[in-house]
């Protein structure tokens, strides 16, 4: 019942493509119901043989043609299904991504990247070998079974039938209750092979600061701590598979034992040919064969269902964005307002913003700042709706923003995060990322975020491709390329969180000079530790446990001689300020 509540994101898939499955399976029943035909055959020719009659040649004809037919039609139906199956694994695939990139960043806080990237690689795989080898075992197991059986009954003898197949009952019930325990088995793996994608992820995205720390010899003990857990769980899922080789590979030996037994007796009692025993003990490998495989076919299908409940349980997740528009507007310059907000992340019970109230005219240039954790780059997320802030509390040109589409909202503002991820791709995609721009705006917005000298020396300039995260450039060239690429966009809004932090003080002061022409009627927050990154907005937010603590302009501030006062005097003898 589950697997069937868990196919359901396997529908919309079989609805386009169920005729070319379907008529795979028709044609394996035909491939199933051919094979039947020789063992007869054979027991014919046996029978013949011992009446002295040595006429075979219409019988090795029709064997050779069934050969033939079957061999065809096997092409077929593995072209049928398990080309299928493989449009399948696209299909999931596809949705899986495109899902996973509507999920709530709360859900990558909680789970990572490991999770999905198990859910891709393995799970995905692991649907696509049930849906389609799986599919193909059970019919050969069902079809070949059931007329195996019917024969043996009807046409050779059904008290030998009964007797020699006597024992499958009880083979097919061990074996089915140990599936179950495979199936929970298996589901473990998986977990901890996400868990094992995720450390090493992690550690080699991490690679400057393990090496900083020569921490080499740590992160292998981590790693084999992780390790050990994965090679476990797999361990006891051997164990479980190898349990599967003497109960249906030699317990179904028992069958052919009988078999041979009571069917030499009924052949010196005369009630029974030597022909027909023949026939009946290839019959009997046809019912055999299948059970022989059962631990196969149970693994491969518990595997599949197992899966099936993990992709599941990812595509019921609630998309945080829903579908997005084919095209949004655009605000423009736009005020903000923030009324009353308060806010706690997911994964905690401390609120980052409390009560905040704040006014930020339409074209104006604020800075905010405070100490770490105060609860500065939370609000940036806020505004871009990256989490979602309770009703009412924020208001973007005059619209509640709940009522404004993600596209509209995050395609009017221009956002610099923090780490100012980079992706491995060359640097002029990189900094028009979104869509195709002009070679002039992309070095326009080079030259605004002070970072065209930078790349013009480098060999293949604009057009160098960077490593994972950007790896090739330097921190502060990482940072101004990503401040490139939200300028690049012309934004109305301008969110900066922290990006002079690895600049220099005369790469910051050329930068500043940039922002501050390129701003010039934009609406613009900016976030920094450092006060000379926002002595010159129209005024300063300062925060202190998710309130603001004080606010007003530079001059203002430093003379209240408050918290932004004595930030102000420790860069003073830093240098920063």
């Amino acid at each position: 019942m589950n697997l069937i509540r868990h196919a359901k994101i396997l529908l919309p898939f079989f609805r386009r493509r169920w005729l070319l499955y379907v008529a795979g399976i028709v044609v394996l029943i035909v491939v199933d119901l051919l094979q039947l035909i020789i063992p007869r055959l054979v027991g014919r020719a046996i029978d013949m043989l011992a009446a002295g009659d040595f006429g075979l040649g219409r019988i090795l004809l029709a064997i050779t043609a069934v050969a033939v037919a079957t061999a065809l039609l096997r092409y077929l139906y593995r072209e049928f299904i398990m080309g299928t199956t493989r449009h399948l694994e696209f299909f999931l695939r596809e949705k899986l991504f495109s899902h996973a990139l509507r999920l709530p960043l709360a859900y990558f806080d909680r789970y990572g990247p490991g999770k999905i990237m198990a859910l891709t690689i393995n799970d995905i795989t692991a649907v696509r070998v049930a849906v389609g080898l799986g599919i193909m075992l059970t019919v050969d197991a069902v079809i070949m079974g059931l007329a195996s059986l019917l024969i043996m009954a009807k046409v050779i003898n059904w008290q030998l039938t009964w007797q020699a197949v006597s024992p499958l009952p009880f083979i097919l019930l061990a074996a089915t209750r140990m599936g179950r325990s495979v199936h929970e088995s298996f589901k473990n793996v998986q977990e901890k092979f996400s868990q094992l994608t995720e450390f090493t992820q992690e550690t080699f995205g991490g690679m400057r600061v393990i090496k900083g720390f020569a921490a080499e010899n740590v992160a292998v003990d981590r790693f084999t701590v992780v390790s050990r857990e994965n090679v476990a769980a797999n361990i006891r899922m051997a164990k479980l598979q190898a349990a599967y080789v003497p109960l249906t590979h030699t317990a179904p030996m028992f069958c052919y034992a009988i078999a041979l037994f009571s069917g030499g007796g009924l052949i010196i009692a005369g009630r029974l040919s030597v022909g027909d025993l023949a026939a009946f003990l290839g019959y009997l490998g046809l019912i055999i064969w299948p059970v022989m495989g059962l631990g196969y076919l149970i693994n491969i299908v518990q595997r599949g269902s197992a899966s099936l409940a993990r992709l599941d349980a990812l595509m019921t997740e609630e998309p945080y964005e829903g579908e997005l528009p084919a095209a949004g507007e655009h605000l423009g310059v736009a005020p903000i307002d923030v009324r009353d907000l308060t806010f706690s992340y997911p994964t905690t019970t401390v609120p980052s913003l409390k009560n905040l109230t704040l006014t930020i005219p339409a074209g104006a240039v604020i800075g905010i700042v405070g100490r770490t954790g105060a609860g500065k780059s939370t609000l940036l997320k806020l505004l871009l709706r990256l989490y979602d802030p309770p009703q009412d509390t924020i208001i973007v040109g005059g619209r509640e923003i709940h009522g404004i589409d993600f596209l509209t909202l995050r395609q009017s503002i221009g956002y610099v995060p923090q780490d100012g991820l980079l992706f491995s791709k060359p640097i002029s995609e990189n900094i028009a990322f979104d869509r195709e721009r002009s070679r002039e705006e992309i070095l326009d917005a080079a030259s605004l975020a002070a970072v065209r000298e930078d790349i013009d020396i480098k060999p293949f300039g604009f057009g160098t491709v960077l490593g994972e995260k950007g790896r090739r450039l330097s921190g502060g060239q990482q940072q101004r390329v990503a401040i490139a690429r939200a300028l690049v966009k012309q934004p109305g809004i301008l969110l900066l969180d922290d990006v002079f932090a690895s600049l220099d003080y005369q790469t910051q002061t050329e930068l500043l000079a940039n922002i501050k022409k390129f701003s010039g009627g934009r609406t613009t927050l900016i976030v920094s530790q450092r006060v000379a990154a926002v002595k010159d907005a129209d005024f300063v937010v300062v925060l202190e446990a998710g309130s603001i603590a004080e606010q007003g302009t530079h001059a203002a501030l430093v003379a209240s001689g408050g918290l932004y006062h004595k930030l102000y005097e420790q860069q003073l003898l830093t240098g920063e300020a």
